[in-house]
This record gives structure tokens, sequence and C-alpha cells, in this order.
């Protein structure tokens, strides 16, 4: 994805963009050319990767995720797994067929696309206030991730 900044017209990349405390909100960028803010994610965290809907085909790692998913039959937050969880059936599953083990990296980054095409899912957690004077938090549990109902088979 090409992002040019409305205003001058330059190409944004993670190279060209600073971040600014003092020039707007927290999560805003600074275009180098023209000095103007502007949104770097455009879609909210957690609702997968934004470039899903570009995904013609799911590729052998989307269908491993898939498959150790349903085998394990994760399809609510309750009986969902937590990313090491799950990369520890993914080197079972795999090593049992003979097939490469990925990283848990990379199935990371498949999971996010499967869910921006809706076939799985990762529940918000609930955050704990730890220090009321500096206003620091903490989620309460790890995410899980779980099937939709597209996803399972």
């Amino acid at each position: 994805m090409n992002r040019k900044c409305a205003r001058c017209g330059r190409l944004l990349t993670n190279k060209t963009t600073f971040k600014a405390s003092d020039a707007g909100p927290p999560s805003a960028d600074i275009c180098p050319g023209c000095g103007r803010p502007y949104e770097g994610r455009t879609n909210r965290r957690g609702t997968g990767a934004y470039y899903a809907s570009e995904i013609s085909q799911l590729g052998p790692g989307h269908l491993l995720c898939l498959a150790v998913l349903n085998s394990t039959k994760a399809r609510s937050f309750e009986s969902g797994l937590r990313l090491h969880k799950l990369w520890l059936a993914t080197r079972q599953f795999c090593e049992s067929i003979g097939r490469r083990v990925p990283t848990k990296g990379g199935l990371s980054g498949r999971l996010s696309e499967l869910s921006g095409l809706g076939l799985v899912a990762s529940a918000p957690n609930e955050t704990e206030l730890i220090d009321p004077a500096s206003m620091k938090f903490r989620s309460r549990e790890k995410s899980r991730w779980y099937l939709t109902a597209l996803g399972a088979v």
C-alpha cells in the first residue's frame, strides 16, 4: 500500500514520517513535506489486516491456522487458544506430517489476515488499572484466537 499525503502528495513510509507527541493526537504521524498530521492507522485495532480484502486465495499458512483451530475445536473465547498454545499445537501438527514449522510471528500474521477476512477472531480483553498516579493499564489475560461461524468446519 503506497500512502500519500493528501495535502502535498509526498509518499509516506515509516522512514519518511516521524511521530510527534505535541503536533496532534498521540496516534498522529507528521508528513515531512508539509508538516501536517495525518492518521496512520486506517482500521480499528483488532479488526485484522487492512489488506485482507485484497487476498484472493488462502495460502498454506492460512490453511494451517484453520486446520489447527478446527482440530482443537476453538469456537469461542473460552475454548480459544492463546498465541503460544496455538503455535505449540501448530508445531506438533507440522512435525507429525513432516511440514516446515512456521515462526510465531508468521503465524500471528496469518491469523491477522484471517481475522480481516472474518474467518477467525480475537476477543478484546478487559484491562485493569495498575497505577492510578501514572494511569498505567494492563490487560487481565492474553487474547485468545478462535473460529467464527465462517471459519468453522
